[in-house]
């Protein structure tokens, strides 16, 4: 099973499911999500102990999303990078004079 990420509006299922009292197992049932995702979804999102707005779940989502490792590469590594593509290299050659520098990119990264 491929993993997908909640989407807006089934965090406002959520939270109208929650709110009619139904467990994470029922909601579960009703949106085809496991019910450990459910509750990992509620606990990381929450704003109370036991308070889950789905505008805040989404912004939280979105402001991690930005945050992730694949965006926080060194200025340093992404010029390398451009200034490899701009000579014509391949990214096997962008990886290897990389690593020489202690700018390590993997070339997988550099095609993508």
């Amino acid at each position: 099973m491929s993993y997908k990420q909640l989407i807006e509006g089934q965090r406002y299922q959520i939270e109208a499911y929650l709110h009619e009292g139904f467990s994470y197992r029922d909601i579960n049932k009703r949106l085809k999500v496991s019910h450990s995702r459910i509750g990992r979804e509620v606990r990381r999102n929450r704003i109370r102990k036991n308070h889950y707005l789905p505008e805040v779940a989404q912004a939280k989502t979105m402001k991690r999303r930005c945050q992730a490792a694949k965006y926080g590469i060194p200025v340093l590594t992404m010029n390398l990078v451009k200034f490899g593509l701009s000579q014509k290299w391949s990214p096997e050659q962008i990886a290897g004079v990389g690593k020489i520098l202690g700018h390590p990119v993997s070339h997988e990264w550099v095609y993508g």
